[in-house]
């Protein structure tokens, strides 16, 4: 099969690192072109990131020694599909020349509040995929844009969907523990000041993070009729902090469900969870997108990358007595991969699978 022709918008910073290193190999997607700002144009990848290397693996040596273009000179017609870690600012201006064009699949913030743009997450809410068709005659585009959830927003939604379809989800609120990836640049260079401030210490504010999780959840999870999204109208509340922690996002979770379920239920509708990438088989997704553990000392950041950088782990899942039907688990998520580079790629995946590439 021939492979898709991707480029990377933003590919220097941390999200578009991840990007990359998602891309490289693919199975069905190849790495054309890498597009930063101005300031890195015509240097080879591996100079342009030499100050600030994010990558867990690197990618190969043919993809490190590629130019780097800067974003306002590429054409968006030589590709199958963009891949974008551009600053929100930045990204409003960039995204449409490209949708105009091709499929634009982007971690930034900069569309995700359109009436008419999709936030998907595959497994969660995958006929959202029909708001493209909207997009795409409103705005006369030949591509789109399809951007994914804030961080922190995946784990969560991750989790609500199984025990939202089951028993309904009246009122949640959440306390998150975020790691300093989340940050971008300046929460994993050494010898920034932001990092410096984090560290041995709990930072119990993030700005816009509590408002963005809770918009964004209740459009993941709401539902698609006619042209619109009808929001699922969760109450929902959350205190978002940054802790001293690399990678991987720790979210305490508790809820009120419209109907009565025993944790036992809960577990099982946890456990049970596939979407369609798992029915689809697509290259990233892993074979049970959320594991749940019986261990009182589960799920922790640090053992994390064991299950994989995709799945959601959740434990300590418990009767919570403050809401009537009130039930209490800890989830992990990591933020980069599957918040981030590796769940804009799967994303990809599936509106190839789909007919959308």
């Amino acid at each position: 099969m021939e492979k898709l022709k991707a480029c990377v918008l933003g590919a220097t910073g941390a999200a578009g690192q991840n990007i990359v290193e998602y891309l490289w190999d693919h199975p069905w997607f190849e790495i054309s072109s890498l597009a930063a700002s101005e300031r890195s144009s015509g240097m080879s990848y591996s100079d342009a990131i030499r100050r600030a290397v994010f990558f867990y693996e690197p990618p190969g040596q043919d993809v490190l020694e590629m130019k780097v273009s800067a974003v306002d000179r590429l054409n968006p017609k030589e590709f199958d599909l963009a891949f974008s870690a551009l600053p929100s600012s930045v990204a409003k201006v960039v995204e449409p020349r490209f949708a105009e064009h091709t499929p634009v699949f982007s971690t930034a913030s900069a569309y995700r509040y359109e009436g008419d743009v999709p936030v998907i997450i595959s497994e969660v809410n995958p006929e959202h995929i029909g708001l493209i068709d909207v997009q795409r005659r409103l705005r006369g585009w030949k591509g789109y844009i399809c951007p994914g959830p804030n961080c922190s927003a995946v784990g969560l939604t991750m989790t609500l969907k199984p025990i939202h379809d089951a028993f309904g989800v009246r009122a949640v609120h959440m306390v998150s523990m975020q790691s300093l990836s989340g940050a971008g640049e300046k929460g994993l260079r050494k010898d920034s000041e932001y990092r410096r401030s984090a560290e041995m210490n709990v930072l119990p504010y993030i700005e816009d993070e509590e408002e963005k999780v809770q918009r964004e959840t209740n459009k993941i999870l709401g539902e698609f009729v006619g042209e619109r999204i009808v929001e699922a109208g969760i109450n929902i509340h959350c205190s978002c902090n940054r802790v001293y922690v690399e990678n991987v996002h720790t979210e305490v979770v508790y809820l009120d469900t419209d109907r009565e379920c025993t944790i036992s239920e809960v577990k099982e509708v946890l456990r049970s969870f596939k979407g369609e990438p798992q029915r689809l088989k697509l290259p990233l997704a892993p074979e049970k997108p959320i594991l749940v553990f019986d261990e009182e000392d589960m799920p922790q950041p640090k053992l994390h990358l064991e299950y994989g950088g995709m799945v959601t782990l959740v434990g300590r899942v418990r009767r919570d007595t403050v809401f009537r039907n009130g039930v209490t688990y800890v989830l992990t998520s990591h933020n980069t991969d599957k918040g981030a580079g590796g769940g804009a790629v799967l994303t990809a995946e599936h509106l190839k699978a789909k007919g959308y590439l």
